[in-house]
């Protein structure tokens, strides 16, 4: 399948010139994970997430996107989404640019992981790998009590957009009660960055989510797959069972 099939074409942008503190608030908004950025002239420059933005403090707050976006990753209209799907995990990105082959600044839309994970489910795509233990990955987690200010930072840090919170419960036991993401943060209207120590403390269970989608060590991948392309998610926890809960990794 060619990625004109699938990417988004009518899409917000912003700016170059643009107060990053106007990102912030459309990402916030309308639930964007990130942005394309145009000149003047509508010509693409770059890129400007969510950890980007959440960075900025009030002292910061004149800060033009150009001055924080980041280098954008292309793909064509023509090519086939696998080469897409290899450039994200070759780039650690979820996102891609798709230009015009003859003009390369010129936008045409975007093509975001989550287009590709429906497009692979809604193909009835199925893994080489059966179960869900042989993919999930280790993954850094974090507990109710934790400051928000601490935990966006690890994300940022270990370039994560999310992560699962736990309870412990005895020895290396770690019962999943929640996840939260970088878009949870900012839909707070949390800043990552602290001020001179002036910034109100807030703890995970203020923003997390508590009611968390998972699946067990023995889930079949295909229907793991499916279960994030329906709920529109990245990350998901892998737990040990139903009934305990316990974080074993993250996919």
């Amino acid at each position: 399948m060619k990625v004109s099939e699938i990417m988004t074409k009518k899409v917000d942008v912003i700016k170059d010139n643009d107060l990053v503190t106007k990102a912030r608030a459309i990402m916030r908004d309308k639930g964007f994970r990130a942005m394309p950025v145009v000149d003047k002239n509508n010509r693409m420059t770059g890129i400007i997430g969510r950890g980007d933005v959440l960075q900025i403090t009030s002292a910061k707050s004149n800060l033009l996107v150009k001055g924080l976006m980041r280098h954008h990753v292309v793909g064509f209209e023509d090519e086939d989404i696998n080469a897409i799907a290899k450039r994200m995990i070759d780039n650690s990105i979820k996102q891609i640019i798709i230009v015009d082959k003859k003009a390369q600044n010129k936008f045409l839309g975007i093509v975001s992981a989550l287009d590709i994970l429906s497009t692979y489910v809604n193909d009835e795509y199925i893994s080489k790998v059966d179960v869900v233990e042989k993919i999930m990955k280790e993954t850094l987690y974090c507990e109710e009590d934790d400051e928000t200010s601490r935990i966006g930072k690890m994300m940022l840090a270990s370039g994560l957009t999310g992560m699962p919170v736990i309870k412990a419960e005895g020895k290396n036991k770690k019962r999943v009660v929640g996840f939260v993401t970088l878009g949870d943060l900012m839909g707070k209207g949390y800043r990552i960055s602290e001020e001179s120590g002036k910034q109100k403390k807030m703890k995970i269970k203020n923003v997390m989510k508590a009611v968390v989608k998972y699946v067990t060590v023995n889930e079949r991948v295909n229907n793991a797959a499916k279960l994030m392309a329906k709920n529109r998610i990245l990350r998901i926890p892998v737990v040990d069972n139903e009934r305990t809960k316990n974080l074993k990794g993250v996919i």
